[in-house]
């Protein structure tokens, strides 16, 4: 017991810790303004569906529909079960804690496996399984980011020479984040140079093929990104500003190491260091690499970062077990990450009250404003307002005609695309033009969306052009069902009431 001991601390401390605000306080882990709520929304439609890999949905694009793939089937295929018992707030958040927490015991399991000692396991797990890397995807909310555990759990198989059995792992790797199987892809090279026995993770490549089939038939339009915009989401080659002294921050790419891991690890002139600069090369997002096909629609080249760490942790565990005071490198690492790294130490996280109108809407409901879709790389304001048109949907369960832009994968042209492009003109993030203005919008042409609720959101579009737009509805026949400081909700019928 006293063997593992340390890494179940570990483990307890850096799932919990910090996260305690949040859970307490009974809020929903994770950042509003970026991931979060698409991300929680995905957990619950995903389901709503019969056990599956489905690769559209009803919820959205109104009447006909969308291509949706949920990025964590996994965690999809458990809140299926959790949810009934737990509700959805506590599926989130449970599911986010077990991640962390797995993902330190499968890293440091798999240091073990293969044949590091105890101090040196403990600091790659450390460096792995507690990276600002992976902590930033706990606070951007981004459902599949966390569960590092998938691709730990393959490497331990490799190390514990269960090729047969690895091939399980490597199908989870793939099917948790296309990113972390990009990963293992890079890494099964290796590893069959050492072994050629590791070729059987092929087979795990084969399961996870339905999954991907899916994913492609629900997005056929991704297209690759331009390389100034790859560059951006790819890592700096630059000392961040920590995200300690930065309150709360909305976006967590890093390819952070930290001073003391990247000294134990050139110290240890191990060619495990030599061979991490690949991937931290791919990480940048810049070079001929991105030419090629596949390569050229990664659109995150920083997520190489994860076989960056997987590589460097026996040289940081060489250091750890040779040098005298080593046994502080894990705690170090740790504390390293947590303060100087640029992702804010303490899980954010969101009130989730939703407001009392919500329980009147009983039918398709148009939100406005709604989505906008913007070019990859731009700064998306209008991302936070999944909260009413995602979040709350999962308390009424009413479709709703928007289709939302997924990172700009999923902006796909409906049938009704022409009607929903007139009511975004009606935007403030949206530019108008003579063409689609609010002069000329008319409530009529909701009708081809089939839509017998509209709720006008003071908070996004002022308190001017709100009035202004309930008032054409109004002219229109349409009647105030609620008006409150904050909302103002509409029906084709229905007796005025008034709400403050």
């Amino acid at each position: 017991m006293k063997r593992v001991l340390p890494i179940l601390l570990l483990a307890l401390i850096w799932g919990v810790g910090p996260a305690w605000d949040g859970l307490v306080n009974g809020n929903i882990l994770g950042h509003g303004h970026t991931d979060l709520f698409p991300s929680i929304w995905g957990l619950w439609s995903f389901a709503q569906e019969q056990p599956g890999l489905p690769n559209e949905t009803r919820l959205l694009g109104h009447p006909s529909g969308m291509g949706y793939y949920f990025s964590s089937p996994i965690k999809g295929w458990i809140a299926t079960l959790t949810i009934p018992l737990f509700g959805l707030v506590s599926t989130w958040n449970g599911l986010l804690i077990a991640a962390r927490i797995a993902t330190v015991l499968t890293s440091w399991a798999a240091a073990r496996a293969w044949g590091l000692g105890e101090k040196g396991s403990l600091a790659a797990a450390a460096l792995y399984g507690c990276s600002p890397f992976f902590h930033g995807y706990a606070v951007e909310g981004i459902v599949e980011g966390t569960d590092g555990w998938t691709l730990a759990l393959w490497l331990w198989a490799l190390g514990a020479k269960r090729f047969r059995l690895a091939a399980i792992p490597f199908a989870l790797t793939v099917v948790s984040s296309w990113y972390l199987g990009m990963v293992a892809c890079l890494l099964l090279v290796l590893a069959t140079v050492w072994d050629r026995r590791a070729l059987w993770s092929v087979f795990g490549l084969l399961m996870a093929t339905p999954a991907l089939m899916q994913f492609v038939s629900a997005f056929p339009g991704t297209a690759p990104l331009e390389d100034t915009v790859r560059a951006a989401m790819g890592g700096h080659l630059s000392i961040p500003t920590p995200g300690i002294h930065q309150g709360l921050q909305p976006f967590a790419i890093t390819t952070y190491i930290g001073f003391v891991a990247l000294a134990a690890a050139l110290w240890s002139r191990s060619r495990w260091t030599l061979l991490a600069v690949a991937p931290a090369f791919l990480s940048l997002g810049v070079g001929p690499i991105y030419d090629l096909p596949i390569a050229e629609l990664v659109r995150f080249p920083y997520r190489w970062h994860a076989a960056t760490l997987v590589l460097l942790a026996p040289a940081v565990a060489q250091a750890t077990e040779e040098w005298r005071w080593g046994g502080w490198i894990p705690f170090l690492i740790v504390l390293e990450g947590l303060c100087l790294s640029p992702v804010e130490p303490i899980i954010p996280s969101t009130d989730p009250t939703i407001p009392e109108y919500v329980s009147h809407i009983d039918g398709p409901v148009l939100d406005i404003p709604g989505p906008v879709a913007m070019a990859p790389g731009v700064i998306n304001r209008s991302r936070k307002r999944a909260r009413y048109l995602m979040y709350y949907q999962t308390a009424h369960k009413q479709p709703s005609p928007w289709v939302p832009d997924f990172n700009s994968v999923g902006v796909q042209d409906t049938e009704h695309s022409v009607t929903l492009k007139t009511i975004a003109a009606m935007d403030p993030l949206v530019k108008n033009d003579r063409t689609h203005s609010t002069a000329v919008f008319n409530p009529k042409i909701l009708k081809d969306l089939e839509v017998n609720w509209v709720v006008l959101h003071r908070r996004e579009l002022g308190e001017t052009k709100q009035n202004y737009i309930g008032k054409i509805f109004e002219d229109a026949g349409w009647n105030t069902r609620l008006r409150s400081s904050n909302h103002w909700i509409l029906s084709p019928d229905g007796t005025a009431k008034e709400s403050h």
